[in-house]
């Protein structure tokens, strides 16, 4: 049986570049981190469509112009932090067949858990300023990627305008005015789309 050869829309190199991640952290540490990354930050906001035709676009060298410029300043600075974000708390462990070990060194003193937070926390805001600076890009130039704008009718993953969550969901109700739903990168939208309330920030 055949099997589609991965895709990274980063390399290694680039990786390294963008982040504060030393040369001495094997690869083989990082990658399933940009993967990961990839499948699902990234192809959150593609959606499942538009993120298989720039994979199959990076493997076969067939990214138009306008897509290689999004891939360069859009996608791979996003992929990077998200990647970055992912792999943090486990580039200090290795995975054995008799435990899950810390790995140290007499030259360096590991940061305890409220410091991994806040310094996560950190790179997630980078992480989703670049997710959010890519759904504004796509939204207001959709026309120049047909398979964003129209993907199959049957997406296994729909893309979708959400940029941040906060972890509180207030759901909209019906009536003469509903509730208006604050929809990222655009502010508050109303959830039945010209019945009154709020549009794209306004009324």
């Amino acid at each position: 049986m055949a099997f589609t050869p991965v895709v990274y829309f980063i390399s290694m190199t680039y990786l390294r570049e963008n982040t504060p991640i030393e040369d001495n952290v094997d690869d083989d540490k990082l990658t399933p981190f940009i993967i990961q990354a990839q499948t699902t930050y990234l192809q959150e906001v593609l959606g499942a469509t538009f993120y298989d035709h720039l994979k199959d676009g990076v493997k076969n060298n067939t990214l138009n112009p306008d897509e290689t410029s999004l891939m360069r300043n859009y996608i791979q600075p996003m992929v990077a932090q998200y990647a970055f974000y992912l792999a943090m708390p486990f580039v200090a462990f290795k995975a054995t067949n008799k435990s899950i070990s810390k790995e140290s060194s007499e030259n360096s003193t590991p940061v305890d858990l409220s410091e991994l937070k806040y310094l996560r926390n950190a790179v997630l805001d980078t992480a989703e300023f670049y997710k959010r600076r890519l759904i504004v890009f796509l939204l207001n130039y959709n026309y120049l990627f047909p398979t964003y704008a129209s993907p199959a009718a049957k997406d296994n993953m729909p893309k979708s305008a959400q940029s941040y969550f906060t972890g509180i969901h207030i759901p909209s109700y019906g009536g003469q005015y509903p509730l208006g739903t604050w929809l990222e990168p655009y502010g508050l939208t109303n959830p039945c789309n010209g019945c009154g309330g709020f549009v794209n920030g306004s009324y």
